[in-house]
């Protein structure tokens, strides 16, 4: 049994994920000429490029809807709503992840602790 980080969505009538796996990368590249990466970045960067978000969308949807399939989908859950719906498979598919408390934050020395002995007072 896979387990697919997505997003689930509903859009006339069916309920979709939106994953972007390897295969989904693969996919959009293949398309595009460009990686995922990069074309997520340019949507939040450029807005509004409608065949770039068609590639996008089909390429996390698996590939297998047509451009018309796709564009219906799109419409029928609104331009803005499938670029939020990007991003948010974006973030699932490529967690950041929680930073670590720095070494002085977490109560230890910073450095290599030379010149430091535990019988020389600190000023």
């Amino acid at each position: 049994m896979s387990m697919v980080r997505g997003i689930p969505f509903e859009a006339a009538g069916t309920v979709r994920t939106l994953a972007f796996t390897t295969a989904a990368m693969v996919r959009y590249q293949r398309a595009a000429g460009e990686t995922l990466i990069a074309g997520v970045l340019a949507v939040e960067r450029d807005g509004f490029d409608a065949e770039r978000v068609g590639r996008i969308v089909n390429a996390g949807l698996g590939g297998k809807l047509t451009e018309e399939e796709v564009f219906a989908l799109i419409d029928a859950v609104g331009y803005t709503e499938a670029i939020r719906l990007i991003g948010r498979a974006f973030k699932e598919a490529f967690p950041v992840p929680e930073p670590t408390a720095a070494p002085d934050e977490a109560g230890e020395p910073a450095g290599n602790g030379a010149g430091v002995s535990e019988t020389t007072p600190t000023p």
